[in-house]
């Protein structure tokens, strides 16, 4: 076996590590937020006496660790959740990963009774949109982690709109876990096939660059024309040998930007992951960085994470969290819904371009939208416990009314 082949196991291997035997369920999310100026709605940056970076160092009595990059606090974590900061400062809580959606939200709560009266002193809020509602992404300079300007620097050739991407946008992923390869399969194709629907339900981004976008998606739009061979859909999701060893290969192939090194993370361009570690074999740590460096609208790490959403605000999180426990919980569900819709990668595309030109005007493969969501949430809410069915009333009123959070904040 040679060194590609050894690295090609061993990244089979963690995925193979990453199946959760008791096969109890559970459900992470991340939300990310712009901070920005009451009075002007303007975007903080991380630097300055009044920036993101002293409302990390406000509230770090209240953490036990600080996220740390070159002296620069760039997060906090407890036992529940985790702060870090995107490119331009945008403020991520990442949650810990459990089986009750009341759960995740009493934890959110907890977060925001933690920072609001922070954000109150500075004259500050947090904003849930999918674009930053006001300033334009010239206005927004990156934060001191070199990983994002080796990004920065690679997304000017391989696409028009990456500075959009790091800077101006902001999203809601969920998680879920994988019990074995056939379940992942199972779930990774679903999430795939639920995406259009998953885009039009979480289409929360009204403005782009300071104006009023006049269509729908517009992340979806933006993520399009970052770098093709690591955005939007897994190329032969769908086919018969996909699996662990299919992303896996995938993986082997991708251009890295970047790699770790005990001296800082060193630019490497379009080199893929086979070209650099041409002579010795992956560490944990390089596993870990090969899997960040993709951003799939469904990316394998040791679980499942489903990238389509707009960052919204908390009630829809939860319609949201509803939403996929409601179809990924159950087995027999995820075959039905799979079944019901055998559709290809060009089906999906056909769908996400029909949906951001006529929103629910549009299609999902070849039926009308609100016909479609309609049918999929009630799958949804028929596989929820009675007390979660409540958290879907919000996607219920987008589909009855067929707006969409973004056309409702213009």
């Amino acid at each position: 076996m040679n060194i590609q082949e050894k690295n090609h196991a061993l990244l089979v291997s963690y995925f193979q590590q990453g199946c959760k035997s008791n096969c109890i369920q559970k459900l992470g999310v991340e939300i990310e937020h712009f901070v920005i100026r009451r009075d002007t709605k303007e975007s903080v940056p991380y630097y300055g006496e009044r920036g993101v970076e002293a409302i990390l160092a406000e509230l770090s009595g209240s953490y036990p660790e600080q996220i740390l990059d070159n002296g620069a606090l760039l997060g906090l974590a407890n036992n529940d959740y985790s702060l870090t900061l995107e490119p331009a400062g945008q403020l991520e809580i990442s949650i810990v990963p459990k089986e009750s959606i009341r759960v995740i939200y009493k934890i959110y709560k907890s977060f925001l009774r933690q920072i609001l009266p922070v954000l109150e002193r500075f004259g500050y809020e947090l904003v849930t949109l999918g674009y930053h509602p006001k300033s334009r992404v010239r206005d927004l300079p990156l934060i001191p982690k070199l990983r994002y300007a080796y990004m920065d620097k690679y997304f000017q050739d391989s696409g028009t709109l990456g500075a959009n991407m790091m800077r101006g946008t902001a999203s809601t992923q969920i998680s879920v876990d994988y019990c074995c390869e056939e379940d992942f399969i199972l779930k990774y194709r679903a999430a795939f096939r639920l995406m259009p629907a998953i885009k039009l339900l979480t289409d929360n981004t009204p403005v782009f660059e300071g104006a009023p976008y006049p269509k729908y998606l517009a992340r979806t739009h933006i993520w399009n024309n970052v770098d093709a061979p690591r955005c939007g859909i897994f190329p032969g999701v769908f086919d018969d040998g996909f699996g662990f060893s299919a992303y896996a290969d995938y993986l082997m192939r991708l251009p890295l930007i970047f790699v770790p090194t005990s001296d800082g993370p060193l630019y490497t361009g379009k080199h893929t992951a086979a070209q650099i570690w041409s002579d010795r074999e992956f560490t944990r740590q390089d596993i870990l960085h090969i899997l960040s460096m993709t951003f799939l609208d469904v990316r394998l790490k040791n679980y499942v994470e489903i990238r389509g959403g707009d960052s919204m605000p908390l009630e829809y999180v939860l319609a949201y969290l509803a939403f996929i426990k409601g179809l990924f919980f159950r087995r027999s569900v995820l075959r039905e819904f799979n079944e019901r819709f055998p559709v290809s990668e060009a089906d999906i595309r056909e769908s996400e371009a029909s949906l951001m030109e006529h929103g629910w005007n549009g299609t999902i493969y070849k039926r009308s939208a609100p016909d479609f969501l309609r049918e999929i949430l009630s799958l949804a809410e028929e596989h929820l416990e009675e007390e979660e069915r409540i958290y879907l009333l919000p996607f219920w009123r987008l589909a009855k009314d067929c707006k969409t959070l973004a056309k409702e904040y213009i």
